[in-house]
Formats: C-alpha cells, sequence, structure tokens
C-alpha cells in the first residue's frame, strides 16, 4: 500500500488526505474501512459506499478542525499519525495493515475478497 498523508492548516481551516480505504462484501453490503483513521463506511454497492465514506471523511475532518492543534496531534498520534520532519503541516501513516488483520478484526470468513481503495478528499 502507498503511504497515506494528512495535510491540515489549522489557520485556513484545510483539510486533505490521502488515505488507503479496504473493501470487502459483508452480507448485502459494501463496507469501505480506513484502517488509519479508524472510519467505515456501507452502502448497498461500492459507489454508495464510498460515496458515504467521503460524507463521514467530510463530517471527520469539520470536527477535528474545531479542536485545537494539541488535541488534534494528541488524537492523531494515538491513530499512528507522525509529523514529517520537513513539512510541519503534514503527517504520514506508516503501519501496515494487511488484508489479513481486517478479516480477524472484522471477524470475517476466510474466503473474503478484500480490495484496496484509495481514497483523497
Amino acid at each position: 500500500m502507498k503511504k497515506e498523508t494528512l495535510n491540515i492548516d489549522f489557520r485556513k481551516k484545510i483539510f486533505k488526505a490521502q488515505l488507503n480505504g479496504i473493501g470487502f462484501k459483508e452480507g448485502d453490503s459494501y463496507i469501505i474501512y480506513l484502517p488509519s483513521l479508524q472510519i467505515s463506511s456501507y452502502g448497498d454497492t461500492v459507489k454508495e459506499a464510498n460515496k458515504m465514506m467521503k460524507i463521514s471523511l467530510k463530517e471527520f475532518s469539520e470536527n477535528l478542525l474545531e479542536l485545537n492543534e494539541l488535541k488534534v496531534n494528541s488524537i492523531l498520534k494515538q491513530l499512528g499519525w507522525s509529523r514529517t520532519k520537513f513539512f510541519n503541516k503534514r503527517l504520514v501513516h506508516l503501519s501496515e495493515t494487511t488484508f489479513e488483520d481486517i478479516k480477524k478484526e472484522f471477524n470475517l470468513p476466510d474466503d473474503t475478497q478484500v480490495q484496496k481503495i484509495p481514497i483523497a478528499v
């Protein structure tokens, strides 16, 4: 998977992200999960689940930007994010969550098909 990044400008209230989503079908629903932010969404189709994820990320970012910078940094650090050396508004997430990790976390059968879904906001 690609390295994930968050760019947060607290002064301008801007949140941009390049994230790695994991998609899978559970029952009749399609699930998209972002392990690095612990956010999931679902829908009757992959397209609908992706649309719902964008809504969830918009709400997440709006709520995050209402907090002070120290609180945001604390929350993101707990999720495995760290600041880059040269760009003070950029954070990176380096931990790798495997498909097997996702299957275990969601208690999915071994034959569940899991796919990578890049998400940018």
